[in-house]
């Protein structure tokens, strides 16, 4: 009797112990994590986004959706969505800056270089919503400031949300009045063609028929040609086999004449040579040549001059000339 309940009080410290062994092992790292909640506020629908839903930076989770609230305002007839983020900042390590402060300062340090909030999608085939945070320091930090117990960080438009303003600002009414009168002028166009098209059909059809007689035609003239030219080739090969047989008849006087032409080369340069050596400056032939015309130079100077003589005294034929 006395060992029973000390096996009742062993078996439920085993079970105690084996129950926050589990709990440590299953859940022990977010238990004793560091957490901290912030607000974002949307103007744009949260349909797709739940509680439990993601919250990324740069693809890795950081945080979930801890809940989401309605917030109606009767003067504008306007809502937003506060969202309240669950964060685990000991994910990140920071770099090159050092946050100091309390919580509220640290995140308004971090508002400061830029931190926003956005909606993107989590999964295209359901269309779940998750909660993107990205350092955009272009953009401003449009803060509501309704929750002052929380944190908060700034929203920008999701790309659906850029991309529904972007739509909602299209001049639609324009776009659609420039439509109609493009279709407008498509059908009077297309009319125009159908009046015009049977006429280019049949100049089509008549330009295909006069390109057919044409190339007809010129086949007929190139199987002329390729006869004709045939007929061409077989008489200059002909020619050419005549020629041929001519000139082996020929071969024998056509030596003898280049050898008379050869012998007749060669008596001429005979003669060149002894005309040169006649013309030469020291031989006795250009001597006599030389001697003979001074002698006809003497006589031509003579006869002028009793030609003069005559001339002005012609008694001098009778009478011979007078001596001074």
């Amino acid at each position: 009797m006395s060992r029973r309940p000390a096996v009742v009080g062993g078996f439920i410290l085993g079970a105690l112990g084996l129950g926050v062994a589990a709990i440590l092992f299953f859940g022990g790292v977010q238990l004793f994590a560091t957490k901290s909640r912030v607000v974002v506020f949307f103007n744009e629908s949260v349909a797709g986004l739940d509680v439990g839903a993601p919250v990324t930076f740069h693809g890795v989770r950081v945080g979930a959706v801890k809940s989401i609230a309605i917030q109606f305002a009767t003067s504008t007839m306007t809502a937003r969505f506060p969202v309240v983020l669950e964060l685990q900042p000991d994910q990140i390590s920071w770099e090159g800056m050092r946050l100091s402060g309390s919580v509220t300062e640290r995140y308004e340090q971090l508002v400061r270089a830029g931190l926003r909030a956005q909606l993107a999608v989590h999964s295209l085939v359901t269309g779940q919503l998750r909660v993107d945070l990205e350092f955009r320091p272009s953009s401003p930090a449009q803060l509501i400031g309704t929750t002052t117990s929380l944190p908060e960080i700034p929203t920008i438009p999701s790309e659906l949300g850029q991309l529904r303003n972007e739509l909602t600002n299209l001049p639609l009414r324009e776009l659609a009045d420039a439509a109609q009168r493009a279709l407008a002028a498509i059908n009077r166009l297309s009319d125009r063609l159908d009046s015009r098209i049977d006429p280019l059909f049949d100049s089509a059809e008549r330009a295909a028929d006069a390109a057919t007689r044409a190339l007809e035609t010129a086949g007929q003239a190139v199987h002329r040609i390729e006869s004709d030219v045939s007929t061409a080739l077989h008489d200059l090969d002909a020619l050419l086999i005549d020629g041929r047989r001519q000139l082996d008849a020929r071969g024998g006087e056509l030596s003898r004449v280049l050898a008379d032409s050869d012998r007749s080369v060669r008596q001429a340069e005979a003669l060149i040579v002894a005309l040169n050596g006649l013309a030469e400056r020291r031989s006795a032939f250009r001597d006599d040549l030389e001697a003979t015309i001074r002698d006809l130079a003497a006589s031509a100077s003579s006869l002028r001059n009793f030609a003069e003589t005559v001339e002005r005294n012609p008694n001098a034929l009778l009478m011979g000339r007078s001596s001074r």
